[in-house]
């Protein structure tokens, strides 16, 4: 009898692992069950907006649910968007895309939000370069007769998509490397700040070639260089700063997925694979390489994602120091 009650409960005991098994496997291969935020931490209209909307939809169309965007556009260099993910239930139903302004927002101020310890990092889209952008009223058509111009005239201004962002400490790092100062004027996104760059409320902005190539081709804007290592393919027209004189200044306008810190494995393992896979996809890359000049090239994972981070910071910290950028 004993013998027989041993067996029914080890019986039992198997039954109901293999039940609880089988309820976790259902459940992480249901993810997602319902829609998904993703929160764009800046202004409807900018790179970062543009590109993310790309990959939610085929984020959507992958997995089955709809991702939506949520712009939370307050500034900060986009951190108060991503502090709010942080701060969002670890359950893969609110993931959000950071982009190298995080790090530097890092770089600019220690005590600030920190992506690294704040968030779970899960692969980047990919980069793409930024643009020195002119009001196409004023007497420029090249890098040399901007600096010429700029020291002339103090009194220009040039926008950012916040203060802390990477346009921000960018932009000063290049009046820093041409000796001159100019007003920040800050926004919450590069779309608002274009607006104004069009209407000549504001002479210059270095903005995301995502959200400039539009302005520039159709000469709402004035391009007159890039950052990027090499000129970019749909600018063929427009120098680098390398090639202007300003040797390894060199900035990449790079966006990533990040989750709240503690979401489950099984949630965070398909999302990356989800966006390697996007990123692989011919259709999508043409598109956004066509369309927004962005490079997905390549494949990432969080491990990889963070030791980039890592060095973004380092570099951008060493830069703030030789800049007057202020938060």
């Amino acid at each position: 009898m004993l013998r027989k009650r041993h067996w029914r409960l080890t019986l039992s005991l198997i039954l109901a692992a293999a039940v609880g098994m089988t309820i976790h496997s259902a459940s992480a291969q249901q993810y997602p069950e319902r829609e998904v935020r993703v929160i764009v931490p800046f202004s409807a209209g900018g790179g970062t907006d543009l590109v993310t909307r790309i990959f939610a939809q085929a984020l959507g169309d992958k997995l089955g649910r709809r991702f939506f965007i949520e712009n939370v556009a307050a500034g900060a260099g986009g951190s108060v968007g991503s502090r709010q993910l942080s701060e969002a239930e670890a359950n893969g139903y609110t993931i959000g895309t950071g982009t190298s302004s995080g790090i530097v927002n890092l770089a600019m101020d220690q005590s600030g939000f920190n992506p690294l310890t704040e968030l779970e990092p899960i692969a980047r889209y990919g980069a793409t370069t930024l643009v020195l952008a002119a009001d196409p009223k004023l007497p420029l058509n090249s890098f040399s007769e901007f600096v010429a111009y700029a020291k002339q005239n103090p009194d220009l201004a040039y926008g950012s998509s916040g203060v802390g962002s990477t346009t921000h400490l960018a932009f000063e790092m290049l009046a820093s490397a041409i000796g001159v100062r100019l007003t920040h004027v800050p926004y919450r996104g590069e779309g608002a700040g274009i607006v104004d760059l069009m209407s000549g409320q504001i002479q210059l902005m270095l903005l995301s070639l995502p959200a400039a190539r539009q302005y520039v081709q159709s000469g709402a804007l004035k391009a007159l260089a890039v950052t990027s290592v090499e000129r970019f393919p749909a600018l063929p027209n427009v120098p680098t700063l390398v090639e202007s004189g300003l040797k390894d200044f060199v900035v990449d306008a790079w966006y990533g997925l990040y989750v709240p810190k503690g979401t489950p494995a099984t949630v965070t393992e398909l999302l990356v694979k989800s966006v390697n896979d996007i990123r692989a996809d011919p259709d999508i890359s043409k598109r956004l390489l066509d369309k927004l000049s962005f490079d997905t090239s390549g494949s990432d994972d969080p491990a990889a994602f963070k030791a980039y981070m890592e060095k973004e910071l380092e570099r951008y910290s060493a830069a703030a120091k030789t800049t007057t950028a202020q938060k």
